[in-house]
């Protein structure tokens, strides 16, 4: 919906490959992005199967040839792009090994630490950076030491990642990606091996006040599960929205062929219905 938007912070990436047995998310893990410069090297960490390691591409750089790399060593492997946020996915066969748990999210307040033990918290949750509505939300973090790299896991107490570096804002803070996005797409590729979206055909405003329904498109998911136009969005699956950027944040997360609630207030009537995402025609 706003891919662009990705043009003034680092692209997000998400890198599958086979992991080292034994080897932990921190020791040796990078990935590496051409750059009209050069390169773009970035911190790295395995996650899910234990074939697949998730880091951050930084803006500029070129997300579709990036190279996931193990004490150094380059290895090749099969590349998924998701389109929207810049999530990438490279795949390498072999054996698994080891890998950090993803944990459910984490809200303002939540204290996370990196993986050498350095404290930080999540501050809030970022929807706009000067002015420009984000595609997808992020956190800000404060650190209570070094900023860390993009690409790098923050974890609670349990060592489950909360949430994944993204850009410096300045000394002692920073973006993070939150762990939902990470689940989103390793999960799309494990399940069917490609990145997916879906789409259920409405159109808002992003300068309206509240994220109102402008167009049903004729036969999409919501024209026939019964939404309007008119009708103002209150929830999406179990996310709540205040506004457009709410809504354009939902958006992402749907799942094509997973049937989704959707709660609208129609005049003075709040109704929920069942909309079944399609897939986004790329």
């Amino acid at each position: 919906m706003m891919s662009s938007f990705w043009r003034c912070l680092p692209a997000l990436v998400v890198v599958s490959c086979v992991i080292v047995p034994g080897a932990w998310a921190d020791e040796g893990w990078t990935a590496a992005f051409s750059t009209e410069g050069g390169e773009s090297v970035s911190s790295a960490f395995a996650v899910g199967d234990g074939r697949h390691v998730v880091t951050v591409a930084l803006s500029g750089s070129n997300a579709g040839n990036g190279q996931l790399r193990f004490a150094g060593r380059k290895l090749p492997a099969q590349v998924f792009v998701d389109q929207v946020s810049r999530v990438v996915v490279f795949r390498i066969s072999g054996p698994p090994g080891k890998a950090l748990p993803l944990g459910a999210g984490a809200e303002p307040g939540t204290a996370v630490r990196s993986l050498k033990g350095d404290p930080a918290t999540i501050r809030d949750r970022v929807k706009r950076v000067n002015g420009r509505i984000l595609p997808i939300s992020m956190l800000r973090v404060d650190y209570g030491g070094p900023v860390l790299s993009p690409g790098a896991p923050l974890v609670d107490g349990n060592g489950r990642v909360m949430a994944v570096a993204h850009q410096e804002v300045d000394a002692r803070s920073g973006y993070a990606l939150p762990v939902e996005v990470v689940r989103r797409v390793v999960d799309d590729v494990q399940r069917g091996g490609r990145v997916s979206r879906g789409w259920i055909g409405l159109k808002l405003k992003p300068e309206s006040v509240v994220p109102q329904v402008t167009q049903v498109q004729v036969g999409s998911p919501s024209a026939k599960a019964g939404v309007r136009a008119g009708d103002v969005l209150l929830e999406i699956g179990a996310r709540h929205l205040e506004d457009y950027a709410d809504a354009a944040n939902a958006f992402y997360f749907l799942k094509p062929g997973t049937p989704t609630p959707v709660r609208v207030r129609r005049g003075k009537d709040e109704i929920e219905v069942s909309v079944v995402p399609l897939e986004q025609a790329k």
